[in-house]
């Protein structure tokens, strides 16, 4: 792992870019669940900039961080309607594309951190810091299938049954 000013500095710009990109994914969402989906990404790339600026993370663990932000989650999509992604624009696919591989790359570096930082504070703020991108990439995966199957979406979320008359 290269220096620490270096790595903290790489890792500060990665949070500051992920942050400029999903407030522009949201004033181009084709709709407002998808809007607030990016604007809480935003926000949650706002916090790991405060976290990578103290070197700890604002939590113990990254479980606590994504309680908090599943529940923003749930809230978003759960009160989206099926017909709220009907004829959505390719272009909101492509902005999740996009964002789950900054996400892939941003989980490669902290767990560059989680296993060789040269302090604890580092190799847990790693930790932290892996899980939070881990969980981005699941909702954004989460997200596309609602934008490509809404109604297998509905159906696995809500955990509808379906009996026989």
């Amino acid at each position: 792992m290269g220096g620490k000013d270096e790595a903290v500095a790489a890792a500060k710009q990665l949070e500051v870019d992920g942050r400029r990109f999903y407030l522009d994914a949201a004033k181009r969402a084709s709709s407002e669940t998808l809007g607030k989906m990016f604007r809480a990404l935003a926000d949650d790339e706002a916090r790991h900039l405060e976290w990578l600026n103290k070197l700890v993370p604002g939590v113990g663990s990254a479980v606590e961080a994504n309680r908090a932000l599943h529940g923003k989650m749930k809230a978003v999509f759960g009160g989206a309607a099926a017909g709220d992604v009907a004829g959505k624009s390719g272009s909101d696919v492509e902005a999740i594309d996009f964002a789950i591989g900054v996400e892939a790359r941003s989980v490669e570096a902290y767990a560059e951190w989680a296993e060789k930082g040269r302090s604890r504070d580092i190799r847990r703020l790693g930790l932290v810091l892996v899980g939070q991108e881990r969980f981005h990439r699941s909702l954004l995966e989460n997200a596309k299938e609602y934008l490509d199957r809404p109604g297998d979406w509905f159906m696995s979320e809500e955990r509808w049954n379906f009996e026989g008359g």
